[in-house]
């Protein structure tokens, strides 16, 4: 009785050598599981069992899977869009918490979105691709994008005077200590350039880069925003007095 039977087919659309889209490799897949699912009844009659489709290459590094790549890049890419959405989701949380101000809540959420963006925009120039380390940086991005601009928010929304009081006495008490946090942590990840090992390093190439664009977006652009459109805060005790 027939167990075993092996059909080799040449995919003329997809090669070893190149690395086409997930949605063009999504169209081959359907084709060539339709073929399967064809061949599902002559396999049962002779072999017993229902066709299992592959694709490995031969000579191929690491016998990597086209089908099995498309596969791991969708759920790359849905984690790392979730983690990153759930990241937004709780400094929005923490920023509404520490300033109780719905305005400055929205721009410094922007202002977390604007590094996220660019941060993800330089990776891809530098020729990442998304994979398992990357998804998980992405979904920690906002975490580290929130740092600076809590500190500036919290500043100004405990501040008093009128709106250029209020920015000078921001960048007064707040000035100093988050150009500082910027400084040592950028000085924190260059070592990290030197490792061997591809998680530490990429690790590096993110947090320098994160660490940069969330303190120039949480000072010359939130802080610039807010400058513009803020307004004067009255002290408690001088309504008081008022009354």
């Amino acid at each position: 009785r027939l167990k075993f039977v092996a059909i080799s087919v040449e995919a003329k659309a997809i090669t070893q050598w190149d690395r086409p889209s997930e949605e063009y490799m999504m169209k081959q897949y359907k084709v060539y599981d339709a073929l399967r699912e064809n061949l599902d009844h002559i396999a049962e009659d002779a072999c017993g069992s229902k066709v299992l489709m592959t694709d490995r290459f031969d000579g191929m590094a690491r016998g990597a899977s086209k089908f099995v790549f498309m596969n791991n890049q969708r759920v790359y890419r849905s984690s790392a869009i979730q983690g990153a959405l759930i990241g937004v989701a709780i400094a929005f949380v923490v920023l509404l918490a520490c300033t109780w101000s719905i305005l400055l809540t929205v721009f410094a959420t922007l202002s977390i979105l604007a590094t996220l963006v660019s941060v993800l925009g330089i990776l891809t120039m530098f020729g990442w691709t998304l994979g398992s380390v990357e998804a998980i940086l992405i979904s920690i991005l906002a975490g580290f994008s929130v740092d600076y601009v809590v500190h500036l928010a919290h500043a100004f929304s405990h501040n008093y005077g009128t709106l250029e009081e209020r920015i000078i006495d921001t960048f007064s008490e707040m000035g100093s200590p988050v150009l500082s946090g910027m400084i040592t942590s950028v000085l924190a990840s260059l070592p990290l350039f030197a490792c061997s090992l591809q998680f530490f390093e990429k690790f590096g190439s993110f947090l320098c880069l994160t660490i940069l664009f969330s303190w120039l977006f949480a000072n010359f652009g939130f802080m610039s925003v807010v400058a513009t459109i803020g307004g004067a805060k009255q002290h408690p005790s001088k309504k008081q007095e008022e009354k």
